[in-house]
């Protein structure tokens, strides 16, 4: 029996290695077809896509192994940039076992080998990973920093897509540090931006401007214009995994500003048991605000204690801000004044830090519009220059255009003039010809014949004078002929 049971055991691992083996070599080989990509950029688009999904959907015990076959392949197909893919594999791997400071270091390091190569993509990409890992850190000075120089490439690059990607990004950090007014600014420039993409770019994209909108709105309490985006977001023709979530989140927010709390809690525990909803940590923050708004005083703070003792928000002030207060509150309405007040020191403290930071994302903030001012004073004046070009090339052009028709002109001008003195001279010598030839050869002719009439012996007259006058005949006729030839030469 426990022979039989070692074979099964046998024969189950053997299926579930060739199936592992089956899926890392379908790996393999869409990484090997990426790495042979003939155009630089998309190979480069394609790659920075597939080390990203590898490593959000590989378990943390085959990173290592995928890790060390990625590297093996770019150095057995020899790709270009091998050094710099190879610290942002690194890195993302890093980031995605949590050690961000690990991570932070190798991500500086691609972006030095992609600023040494002066590659604008790479270091796009880079400076805004840099910014994923400086949020997770709760930097969001270092983060926005970084935003700024990947702002900066993409201008540079003039790409529309990836100017909206960062807009959206640089809005979820004014949002988390508390500027709305900046927020909705940078997503009000991404949704300019995206009338020029895609239909299916644009559906999904519109869908998160909206959705981000909407957050902005609700944290400003602006109860009618989060009511409007709520409208649009359910109008919305888009197939985003994300927009019943968007929809249905809210759809509770609505609640909470009507400070309808005991509706706004139904709704967002009903949200925990619905499977197409995406959870999220805000939604047990709001569920702790409204039950304490409702008058639940233990099953708010009992939600804060877990959120608190939640370590992936340590490093966010304005979050721990926010809990510590609410702590402080609850202590206060239960009539327990030393722990409320314990609890409000924490929030000072960390009101403090997230006031600190704020000033620090303001002055790289204020920054970022020198930085928009300049590059758009740099394309006013690129525009200029274009349009002066255009104007000196147009004025030579008209120039030369006036030129040619004068010199048109003036040869017409000149061609009639002398055609009529060409035609003056040929009348002159054809009147010469009629008066002196014409004439004088009719005039024999007329002689001869008057001879012939005044006669006594015609006959022997006219044999004489025969030859003479065939002679003028003749030459009367080549007379003729000659002013017929000049007639036709006009």
């Amino acid at each position: 029996m426990f022979k039989k049971l070692c074979i099964n055991i046998a024969f189950i691992f053997l299926i579930t290695s060739t199936l592992h083996a089956t899926q890392i070599s379908i790996q393999q080989d869409t990484l090997i077809n990426i790495i042979q990509q003939e155009d630089r950029l998309t190979q480069q688009k394609r790659l920075i896509k597939y080390i990203k999904s590898y490593f959000q959907n590989a378990q943390l015990t085959q990173t290592v192994a995928g890790k060390d076959t990625i590297q093996f392949l770019f150095t057995k197909y020899n790709l270009p940039d091998k050094e710099a893919f190879s610290y942002f594999a690194e890195s993302i791997y890093l980031n995605k076992n949590r050690d961000l400071k690990n991570a932070e270091v190798y991500m500086l390091k691609a972006i030095q080998m992609a600023r040494k190569n002066n590659d604008h993509y790479l270091l796009y990409q880079f400076l805004s990973h840099l910014s994923f890992i400086k949020t997770d850190e709760g930097d969001f000075t270092g983060a926005i920093y970084n935003y700024r120089m990947a702002k900066k490439e993409a201008l540079m690059m003039e790409d529309n897509l990836l100017q909206i990607l960062l807009d959206v990004n640089i809005s979820d950090l004014y949002y988390k540090s508390g500027f709305y007014n900046q927020s909705i600014n940078y997503l009000d420039q991404a949704e300019a931006l995206l009338q020029t993409e895609t239909p299916l770019r644009k559906e999904q994209l519109t869908a998160i401007i909206l959705y981000n909108k909407s957050e902005n709105f609700f944290r400003m309490k602006n109860y009618d214009s989060l009511k409007i985006y709520h409208k649009k977001l359910q109008a919305l023709n888009s197939k985003s995994y994300k927009i019943h979530t968007y929809r249905l989140r809210t759809g509770y927010y609505l609640s909470l500003l009507k400070q309808d709390y005991t509706t706004a809690i139904k709704q967002i525990k009903d949200l925990k048991e619905n499977q197409k909803y995406v959870p999220s940590d805000l939604d047990d923050q709001h569920l702790a605000d409204a039950y304490f708004k409702n008058g639940q005083l233990d099953s708010a703070k009992q939600f804060v204690d877990k959120l608190l003792a939640n370590t992936t928000d340590n490093n966010h002030p304005e979050i721990r801000f926010h809990l510590y207060e609410l702590l402080a509150q609850i202590a206060e309405k239960k009539g327990n004044t030393k722990l409320a007040a314990d609890n409000f020191k924490l929030a000072l403290k960390e009101s403090q830090e997230n006031n600190l930071r704020i000033t620090q994302v303001g002055n790289i903030s204020s920054q970022m519009k020198i930085d928009e001012t300049e590059n758009s004073y740099i394309q006013r004046t690129e525009a200029y220059k274009r349009e002066r070009l255009w104007l000196i090339f147009m004025v030579l052009v008209a120039a030369l255009s006036i030129v040619a028709i004068a010199l048109i002109y003036r040869n017409v001008k000149q061609k009639r003039h002398y055609e009529k003195l060409l035609f003056a001279a040929k009348r002159e010598e054809l009147a010469f010809i009629n008066s002196h030839e014409v004439r004088k050869y009719l005039t024999n002719i007329l002689g001869i014949m008057d001879i012939l009439k005044h006669s006594d012996n015609k006959l022997e007259e006219y044999e004489q004078l025969e030859p003479h006058l065939y002679k003028s005949a003749s030459l009367l006729d080549e007379s003729i002929k000659n002013i017929s030839e000049k007639l036709n030469d006009e």
